[in-house]
């Protein structure tokens, strides 16, 4: 069942993944790296201040989708939902129009009104594609998906080569692309919803779940992109220009592939837990979880041991030399956070405590700021990485041994220790291939570490890899 719903959400990492990876090509060339460090902080900007503000809407039109049983109810919560996005995004932008006329930076200031610009639309597409998810219309999903994340990468990088827009390119090309998708999700969200109405007593519950998701997350990118503000007042907007190169690279492409499994694997617990009770996603749990490892770890052990061929290839040359010494460790701390973010965050918001998270999360985050302001001055850039990797941690054992006693999420721990093999192995074969520098180099250790560790983990049966081998087989066999 997983592997079915992973393949039908393939295309939408892919895009992802491909827009991320084009991004920091074509944007560490065609931008300054102080500009491209303005773009990083907008980017953060308006992610804190979204999230904060509207997405606790999004995650209630996800999590009580699957709540509503007839065309009624579902009207209804469609028309509430619609009525409460409109009413956060109004908040979004006057907390935007706050940080803009607080901002001395003319370049700055331009990409964060470019950047608000985005929330007037995101609200209604966000939402409508979580509703897709929750509703299992995975052929849908994808495709807008597709459409929003290449096209939002090709116009954005054609305006900034073509117009002096600098680090607002990129936020215009994704809200010309959000006019269209706002326009085809909107209409069809309101025939969906015709004969429904706002249903005031929808809110509270929706409050009562949505805002401490947001909080939640705002406090996860605080952790995850905080520390760019302190990059900036310690080491300048051309040190955050490259800490957001290599970040780029190495978080998005491990985070990418956890939203691919996640987004398989997350309605599945959400039905077990709503149809049969908490039991029922202890062996769900296990699936998400290996599928996961088997997944993401592999990723974050491959981008480690490419990180130099890498950074020549994908990063501008102003920035590559430090870049490369950041994507190991950022890859890691994309793996932990993974879990973080896509596991043992289902076990608060499956039982409806996600005030409880919320509560926790301050912990990792607060601790990340007092690191850094420790480590910044005393080692450079690498203090904001090693601060970031140990918060994580810590966030990932706070949330699974709290969130143990709420849903009996797995660990399956030989699995993960079989998939731990099969990366070891991969390292062993692509440490041998010779460094001849370059494209060449990143090619050859790519293809020969993927190779090894498809091998390996078939012969392991890692997440049982081997099962889902001789399956597909037989169907390929069967359909010849």
């Amino acid at each position: 069942m997983i592997w079915r719903r992973l393949f039908g959400y393939f295309p939408a990492s892919l895009a992802g993944g491909l827009a991320s990876f084009g991004a920091v090509y074509a944007l560490t060339r065609l931008l300054s790296p102080a500009d491209y460090g303005f773009y990083a902080l907008a980017l953060t900007t308006m992610g804190i201040v979204y999230t904060l503000s509207v997405t606790w809407a999004e995650a209630a039109a996800y999590r009580f989708a699957g709540a509503v049983l007839t065309p009624t109810a579902r009207a209804n919560h469609i028309r509430t939902v619609m009525a409460l996005l409109a009413a956060s995004a109004a908040l979004a932008i006057a907390l935007m129009s706050c940080a803009i006329l607080i901002t001395a930076d003319p370049m700055f200031r331009m990409a964060l009104t470019a950047a608000m610009s985005t929330m007037v639309l995101t609200p209604l597409v966000n939402a409508a594609q979580e509703m897709n998810r929750a509703q299992h219309r995975v052929s849908r999903y994808s495709t807008l998906r597709v459409i929003q994340d290449l096209g939002a990468f090709g116009l954005g990088a054609f305006l900034a080569w073509q117009t002096g827009l600098g680090a607002a390119a990129p936020f215009v090309g994704l809200a010309s692309v959000l006019a269209l998708l706002a326009v085809i999700e909107g209409s069809r969200l309101w025939r969906e919803s015709h004969g429904g109405q706002f249903d005031p007593a929808r809110v509270k519950p929706y409050l009562a779940y949505g805002v401490p998701v947001a909080v939640a997350l705002t406090l996860n990118i605080a952790l995850d992109a905080g520390d760019r503000f302190l990059i900036a007042l310690f080491l300048g907007p051309e040190a955050v220009g490259i800490y957001a190169a290599g970040y780029g690279i190495a978080d998005k492409t491990v985070g990418l592939l956890c939203i691919w499994a996640a987004a398989a694997g997350g309605p599945m617990m959400m039905a077990a837990w709503e149809s049969d009770g908490p039991q029922a996603v202890r062996e769900v749990s296990a699936q998400v979880a290996r599928t996961l490892m088997l997944i993401a770890a592999p990723a974050a052990t491959g981008l480690a041991l490419v990180a130099g061929p890498l950074s020549d290839v994908m990063i501008g040359e102003n920035m590559r030399a430090q870049a490369a010494q950041i994507i190991p460790w950022i890859a890691l701390s994309g793996l932990i956070n993974g879990f973080v973010l896509h596991y043992v965050s289902e076990a608060f918001q499956l039982s409806r405590r996600t005030g409880l998270r919320a509560g926790l999360m301050v912990i990792p985050a607060v601790a990340n700021i007092g690191l850094n302001i420790v480590l910044l001055p005393w080692i450079g850039l690498m203090g904001a990485v090693y601060a970031t990797l140990a918060c994580y941690a810590l966030a990932l054992l706070l949330l699974a041994l709290v969130g143990r006693k709420l849903a009996p999420l797995s660990w399956p721990s030989i699995d993960f220790l079989r998939i731990g093999g099969a990366c070891a192995a991969m390292a062993i074969g692509v440490r041998l291939v010779p460094a001849i520098g370059g494209f060449g180099e990143l090619v050859i250790k790519a293809a020969a570490g993927a190779v090894i560790y498809v091998l390996t983990a078939i012969a392991f049966d890692a997440a049982g890899a081997r099962a889902a081998t001789q399956h597909f087989v037989r169907r390929r066999a069967q359909r010849i």
